[in-house]
């Protein structure tokens, strides 16, 4: 699984950048075996928002289902942990529909 990063108004080292590619493929890696890798490419936006702490977007497209998240968290971690589970429940509910077929 690839994630491409757009930020803005901060900068991400890369061993935090690593750190996100792996919470990622942790999560999602999985559920998205299936498919062909280049289908496996998320979109993760980051901005650092004044007094709310980061706003925090992804997005991916799989046949059938596109995947748009969007979530603010004061820690950022925390907030991109939480945009993962909620790309992977999606993506839960997508597969069981397709199982039912």
């Amino acid at each position: 699984m690839q994630i491409l990063f757009n930020t803005q108004k901060i900068s991400i080292t890369d061993r935090f950048r690593q750190k996100i590619q792996i919470k990622f493929e942790q999560g999602l890696g999985k559920l998205l075996q299936h498919y062909q890798e280049d289908l496996k490419i998320g979109n993760l936006s980051i901005e650092k928002v004044s007094r709310s702490g980061f706003e925090i977007k992804f997005d991916m497209n799989l046949p059938g289902c596109p995947i748009n998240i969007k979530d603010t968290h004061k820690v950022l971690l925390d907030g991109i942990i939480r945009v993962r589970n909620q790309a992977k429940r999606q993506i839960k509910k997508h597969l069981e529909k397709l199982r039912l077929y």
